[in-house]
């Protein structure tokens, strides 16, 4: 016999409620500007601008406000999404006493104070910080610069045993998770100190986290302490709740501007501007829907010579009448992957492994 529609099966119910604590663990910033692109000049209907080779600054748009176009776009740190299993639970670290431990299956057992990881050769990369739980088109992501230290140093110093086949981290508010050592012994794997040139902050960490190239921010533990090589697959707090034990990040494109529900006037230009991601995989394209009409590419703004940075995009739109309007974006990456799933169910789809569904926004020309 079939439940009644308005019934929740057991399986529901339990990613209903592991859903929701992922909610309250995941939140925005306190304090919210959007990211944006303009073009110098708007083109005619259904043409698309590229950007100009040298702009000014900014330009203050009687829509959007101040808006930067002449280089790649930063998150501010106070934009910038708090994840926290347990918001109880912030540590205050003294970073006179604080150390880093590494050891487990090494040759070298070492610990580390945060003046002699500071010493060390220092990295300074643009990458995206996502939580898994971002759902379509939403506000749990960042662009910033990180600087630290290269996890490759300390490996040469520690030097891992061939039987080490994972990663566990632990952290001062006791949480706890783990990767593959493939994941962990990218060359690229930092232990971050600094973000966008000053100290991490207390929320996001201080005085060390870990930044792991294509994955979602729940393999990056903040206030880190300890560094163990293991040979086993440690499952942590949330993939015991049933999320991701992997968290690779999926390839995903976000419309910034114009909001949801704008209002524009008929036979007015309007730039439709955003963000697309791939972990450590390059975007090769963004497109564009309006309806349920072709989809047209738009012109991207390079992300430099990293594909862990987002890459802007933006596409100039005429709406031809007055009409409600349904706006959707898609990405290509480097492997060849195009976004076509709809975003459904909770969060957008994201439980458990993030979503790549297509992000659509209403807007009306009136």
């Amino acid at each position: 016999m079939s439940q009644p529609p308005e019934r929740l099966s057991r399986r529901a119910f339990l990613i209903a409620i592991t859903g929701s604590a992922l909610a309250a663990a995941c939140r925005p910033a306190e304090r919210l500007v959007p990211t944006v692109y303009a073009p110098e000049a708007v083109s005619s209907p259904l043409t698309h601008t590229p950007p100009p080779a040298q702009t000014s600054a900014a330009a203050l748009d009687p829509v959007f406000g101040m808006l930067t176009y002449d280089k790649p776009i930063l998150t501010d740190v106070a934009d910038l999404y708090i994840t926290q299993y347990d918001y109880s639970n912030t540590p205050q670290v003294d970073p006179q006493s604080w150390s880093l431990q590494v050891d487990g299956l090494v040759e070298s057992p070492l610990t580390f104070t945060l003046d002699e990881l500071r010493a060390m050769p220092a990295v300074t990369d643009v990458r995206v910080l996502e939580c898994i739980s971002n759902p379509t088109g939403g506000n749990l992501i960042g662009n910033l610069t990180w600087r630290g230290v290269l996890f490759s140093e300390i490996v040469a110093r520690v030097q891992p045993k061939p039987e080490a086949t994972h990663v566990k981290f632990e952290a001062a508010d006791r949480y706890t998770t783990s990767v593959t050592t493939e994941w962990m012994l990218q060359p690229q794997t930092m232990l971050a100190y600094e973000m966008n040139g000053e100290p991490l902050t207390v929320a996001h960490g201080f005085p060390l986290r870990v930044h792991i190239p294509g994955l979602y921010g729940q393999k990056m533990p903040r206030w880190l302490t300890r560094i163990e090589f293991i040979d086993y697959d440690f499952r942590g707090y949330w993939e015991s709740r049933g999320w991701s034990n992997v968290a690779a990040m999926r390839t995903k494109s976000i419309i910034h501007l114009p909001a949801e529900n704008a209002q524009f006037g008929a036979g007015a230009p309007i730039v439709l501007q955003g963000v697309a991601v791939a972990g450590t995989r390059r975007i090769l394209s963004v497109e564009v829907q309006v309806d349920d009409g072709e989809w047209m590419p738009a012109s991207l703004v390079p992300s430099g010579d990293t594909p862990m940075a987002w890459t802007q995009w933006h596409f100039t739109w005429t709406f031809p009448a007055p009409a409600l309007y349904r706006i959707g974006v898609r990405a290509t990456d480097e492997t060849g992957f195009v976004q076509q799933a709809e975003a459904r169910g909770l969060f957008g789809g994201a439980f458990p492994n993030g979503t790549d569904a297509i992000h659509r926004r209403a807007m009306r020309a009136i």
